[in-house]
């Protein structure tokens, strides 16, 4: 259960952040897919994404200042006014003239990057700031629980919706018959229904009422000096600057992947429609939502360092699955697993990072972390647009750079685990 004093505003933000999650779950899943099989260029894609990536750069820096400078309630409201007008313009333009650019559709990826990039930071910015630090551990599992069921349910939604059933579909490496027909939804109909819970989101936001618990004092200097903040604070505490950037591998491999290597690989190597791809993605969220519910009782306050390394060495050998294996019902036991391994690392993460960053710097400090992810993309990005990787099958190369990533993040978390352990009985 979340703290007394701040139930309501807990829930609430944990509602909004649903409905809003399930269509741009399902937006990010029809984009790729879109470029791939309507337009039937993911090289263009891959260019756009290495655009989008770029800007984030820049963006994520000063959206962290803006989650320490700003009523984190006011942010959220202003995310989702603007992804309510850019996926609304996107779906009129569709509606009016039978079809949607892809460069307009490209500006609608572009805006639910930038929204995802400053939404998370502000989403446990102030959930730590109305939560007792006694309670972080449990808070951070609801939201992961939360954030993976909406993910779950956009997975399986969009498997229908890009698909469509036309008297059957694929149900985990099973064709299944069924008396009835839905037809695939056009890129513009889904950014429709993605506009309207962008709207249901604000008004469920608007409601929110909260009491601040953590102790939050606003940063009124100018944004590169507040930038510096975040990297002062890293730079006195080194062990938590390794520490963030490691425990991100996974996650880091899990944007890529998603976004640029699976709709690929499901195409070119398993030769398989969208109903494949979306379904790995729900299958990857039942994976995440069952982490979110076990993760506090498997990994113990004690066992965090030693729990985050057997997790990375778990998802990178997945990832290595990927580069052999053609068998439907592998390919989504595997990314089960790598859905578990990458919810239930964010949540020892973040629990880690709680107890040890004041409430006051954490946007900032989460957007050094955020950057050199960002950064890191970037060349995965450049390396997965070469042309090497489109040819034939040899997209199931970028399989083992993952799982090299995964490795590597264990064992640089594994060689300071002595000084985590030690710093984390000291934060206790």
């Amino acid at each position: 259960m979340p703290p007394v004093k701040n139930k309501r505003a807990i829930y609430l933000l944990l509602l909004a952040n649903s409905i809003s999650g399930i269509s741009q779950g399902i937006s990010m899943l029809a984009i790729p897919w879109y470029f791939i099989s309507v337009v039937h260029d993911e090289g263009l894609f891959s260019r756009i994404y290495f655009v989008v990536t770029s800007i984030s750069l820049v963006w994520g820096v000063y959206a962290g200042t803006l989650v320490d400078r700003y009523d984190r309630r006011l942010i959220f409201l202003a995310i989702n006014a603007a992804g309510m007008l850019m996926l609304g313009t996107a779906s009129l333009t569709g509606y009016l003239h039978g079809t949607t650019p892809w460069l307009l559709v490209a500006l609608a990826f572009a805006t639910t990057v930038f929204i995802y990039n400053i939404h998370f930071p502000t989403l446990y910015g102030f959930a730590q700031e109305i939560t007792a630090k006694e309670d972080y551990g449990r808070v951070t599992s609801q939201l992961e629980v939360q954030g993976q069921l909406t993910w779950t349910i956009s997975g399986g939604l969009g498997a229908l919706l890009l698909n469509g059933v036309p008297g059957h579909f694929n149900f985990f490496g099973s064709d299944i018959i069924v008396p009835f027909f839905i037809r695939p939804l056009s890129i513009y109909e889904v950014f429709g229904i993605d506009a309207v819970t962008y709207v249901l989101a604000f008004i469920i936001i608007y409601q929110i009422r909260s009491i601040a618990v953590a102790d939050r004092t606003i940063d009124t200097d100018p944004l590169i000096k507040r930038i510096r903040t975040g990297m002062s604070y890293l730079k006195k505490h080194p062990v938590i600057f390794l520490f963030g950037n490691a425990s991100l591998f996974i996650f880091l491999t899990i944007i890529v992947h998603s976004t640029l290597v699976n709709p690929i690989y499901v195409d070119h190597y398993l030769h398989r429609g969208g109903d494949v791809y979306a379904l790995s993605d729900m299958v990857f969220s039942m994976g995440a939502l069952l982490a979110g519910f076990v993760t506090t009782r498997l990994f113990v306050q004690r066992r965090i360092i030693p729990g985050l390394i057997a997790l990375f060495f778990v998802a990178g050998g997945m990832y290595f699955v990927h580069v052999y294996n053609n068998v439907l019902s592998w390919y989504y036991l595997c990314y089960f697993v790598i859905g578990f391994s990458n919810s239930a690392a964010r949540v020892l993460r973040v629990t880690f990072l709680f107890s040890h960053i004041p409430n006051a710097v954490i946007g900032r400090t989460n957007s050094v972390f955020f950057v050199i992810n960002v950064a890191m993309r970037l060349l995965l990005t450049g390396l997965f647009a070469l042309p090497l990787f489109h040819q034939g099958i040899n997209i199931i190369y970028a399989n083992a750079v993952m799982g090299a990533i995964c490795i590597t993040g264990g064992m640089l978390i594994w060689l300071q685990k002595g000084d985590l352990e030690k710093l984390h009985e000291v934060g206790r």
